[in-house]
């Protein structure tokens, strides 16, 4: 299945986000868990509005050989937040379309030109495409979504929810998602004006009544302080845990202000050097044939001096 892809484009300039399975501890036995030979479960390059990014998420398993669930898999979370499975867009592409669509009224070649004006590439069909992913994100095929939660409560004995919320414009409504993360299956959607505890909670209370009695074995999301406290008041016995991508994020930003005034300094301080020439392999050689090794000459040793011709 292919749901809103792009052609494949190899940019080996673009950023690369890294995601490792949350979960460091088996839920059964509790014994650490391991990413030792795990390969990538994802990997994609990926448009967003902030731009492309190759998004990579790794897995880890258990060790245990004495564990019910030895071997098991478990995958990462994070790289959902980026993008919905089997998509190469960005989930904010998917709610900037939904928005503009159920909420201005445009027309698909409208948001169209929106898009491509902010740099993402994408064409009206394309744009059809993630808009009827938005709305199968917002009302579902619910009986489906439930035989997978059910193969992943067989598998791992419970599920680990993520909630998370996007504001592609910084303004105006947002896009809040539930999301299992041991079988990557979208439990709910919804637009949110007012995304407050009070209305989070409603809606993960109507999620909550979807799931039904199926075990919980723990709940993440970002720092938002409204929706962390909404995910502990509707599921009070399962552990709460922020993503890694968030959770790091906050450890650097104390000194990503230094670390920016520092990248300025030394630009300025190297910017009147002379740039390394781009050479073919054949001029490199011709050049260093005019070098010979230092300690050859008189008295010296260890460098490379020119010839004298």
């Amino acid at each position: 299945m292919a749901i809103g892809r792009r052609p494949k484009r190899h940019n080996p300039k673009v950023e690369r986000l890294t995601f490792t399975a949350e979960m460091e501890r088996c839920p059964l036995c509790g014994e650490p868990l391991s990413s030792e030979g795990c390969a990538a479960h994802s990997a994609k390059n990926v448009q967003t509005l902030d731009g492309d990014f190759y998004v990579v998420a790794y897995s880890r398993r258990c060790r245990n050989s004495e564990c019910a669930n030895f071997g098991q898999h478990y995958h990462a979370a994070g790289h959902l937040k980026i993008s919905l499975p089997y998509s190469t867009y960005g989930l904010d592409v998917v709610a900037f379309i939904g928005i503009r669509r159920e909420r201005a009224h445009k027309q698909f070649t409208e948001i169209q030109a929106l898009l491509n004006g902010r740099g993402v590439v994408i064409n009206a069909q394309s744009v059809g495409r993630l808009y009827r992913l938005f709305l199968a994100l917002i009302e579902g095929t619910w009986p489906q979504r439930r035989e997978r939660l059910a193969e992943a409560v067989g598998k791992y004995g419970g599920l680990i929810l993520m909630a998370d919320g996007l504001q592609p414009d910084g303004e105006g409504p947002q896009l809040y998602v539930l999301w299992e993360v041991l079988s990557g299956t979208p439990i709910s959607g919804l637009l949110m004006d007012q995304a407050d505890t009070p209305h989070l909670t409603a809606w993960l209370t109507d999620c909550r009544a979807l799931i039904g009695d199926f075990p919980i074995l723990a709940t993440l999301s970002d720092g938002e302080k409204a929706l962390v406290a909404a995910l502990k008041t509707v599921w009070s016995q399962a552990p709460h845990q922020l993503c890694q991508m968030h959770f790091m994020k906050n450890l650097s930003e104390p000194v990503h202000k230094d670390d920016q005034a520092l990248r300025e300094s030394l630009k300025a301080q190297l910017s009147p050097l002379p740039a390394v020439p781009d050479l073919e392999p054949e001029e490199a050689a011709t050049r260093l044939e005019h070098l010979v090794p230092e300690n050859d000459a008189p008295g010296k040793k260890g460098a490379l001096i020119p010839t004298q011709r």
